[in-house]
């Protein structure tokens, strides 16, 4: 196990370049005046003291990191652990976490989506799960459902008869990917709720090895779990045939004006174990009259040049068409930068372009 620091004492400021831990993912939500903003995280240094290189770190925990901001995300405060993997082992056999989702339920409880990962074995050790939970405050969870969401193993008959792809279930979370394309896909989860309906979650999943799809499912509330009673066929967005993987999915609700925004990361990785330097990496927003779409591209993939990826929205502001947004720097970027987080910016809609913020002068009509 590698070291899960106390909450760092220093404020960070034009985005959050953290000393102790490598940042990756995104999600959050607004409390007020307070955003929170959350994360992937795992140590820059292994257990024996020597540096874990960014390349190094699917070998060990991660925990979703939480950071506060009070002057609309140009300084943040290290709020410390949300969740890790022990919490988790007590509940399911899980031996890692990736992302997820938090939202504000009427009772101001929060409940939280996530992504589990099952050690199977050495060769399997990507078989991915979906869970939920509760936090009280949104500063750490405090009720972990006991029963897996979705999984790939106990529900792959219903997931595969639905049109979605999975590997034959003996071979469920290989190391070296789907007949010859890139892990199991069956991951980071959004919680998507409208205020009197149904809550809907959306996730990255697969209709072939490397065909990705967004997955969406209606959930049922049974007391005080959650299990799901609609699982939709596939949605393939009009330009899904120039990337192999979505992943992290955000859903928004101009209410103003009927529409729905979908922004989701992608990459074209094509196999397992392929250069990083041939994967091409950006994000995609769509809009849509309807919670079932048809999906209409706002057009070419951004951020992919300034190495972004995995953005989560902090605010709307769709008066003026346009999302307040952070992101994390992949380990692509410079040295200084890699897995370190953004300073805020602006994704225009009408015109699909971004606007990194100097200033914490902002206004917003929302």
């Amino acid at each position: 196990m590698v070291d899960i620091p106390a909450p760092h004492a220093y404020v960070f400021e034009n985005g959050i370049n953290h000393p102790l831990l490598y940042l990756w993912d995104a999600w959050s939500y607004i409390d007020g005046d307070v955003m929170h903003l959350y994360c992937l995280a795992v140590s820059r240094n292994k257990p024996d003291g020597t540096t874990l290189r960014p390349m190094e770190r699917n070998a060990y925990p991660f925990h979703i990191r939480h950071f506060t901001s009070e002057n609309n995300g140009f300084s943040w405060k290290d709020e410390g652990c949300f969740l890790d993997v022990d919490r988790c082992e007590a509940h399911e056999d899980c031996h890692n976490i990736w992302s997820g989702s938090i939202a504000a339920m009427p009772n101001g409880k929060k409940l939280v989506a996530f992504t589990t990962l099952e050690h199977i074995d050495n060769d399997h050790k990507f078989l991915q799960n979906i869970a939920l939970a509760y936090s009280d405050d949104g500063f750490a969870v405090h009720q972990i459902l006991d029963t897996k969401l979705s999984s790939p193993r106990r529900d792959w008959e219903l997931i595969t008869n639905t049109g979605y792809y999975m590997s034959d279930p003996r071979i469920l979370g290989s190391n070296a990917g789907e007949e010859k394309g890139p892990i199991l896909a069956w991951r980071d989860p959004y919680i998507f709720a409208k205020k009197n309906e149904s809550i809907n979650l959306f996730w990255g999943g697969k209709v072939g090895p490397t065909e990705s799809a967004l997955v969406r499912a209606e959930l049922r509330k049974t007391g005080t779990t959650y299990n799901v009673s609609r699982l939709y066929p596939p949605v393939r967005v009009p330009d899904s045939d120039e990337f192999t993987q979505l992943e992290l999915p955000k859903v928004l609700y101009d209410e103003a004006n009927g529409l729905f925004y979908l922004m989701i990361s992608t990459c074209n990785r094509l196999y397992e174990g392929q250069s990083d330097d041939e994967v091409d990496k950006g994000v995609r927003v769509y809009k849509s009259g309807s919670l079932d779409g048809q999906w209409e591209s706002l057009g070419s993939k951004i951020l992919g040049s300034e190495n972004l990826f995995g953005p989560t929205v902090l605010r709307t502001d769709f008066k003026n068409n346009r999302l307040l947004c952070i992101a994390p720097y992949t380990d692509a970027a410079e040295q200084q930068r890699s897995l370190t987080f953004s300073t805020p910016f602006y994704v225009y809609l009408d015109v699909l372009r971004v606007e990194f913020l100097e200033s914490c002068d902002l206004n917003f009509s929302d």
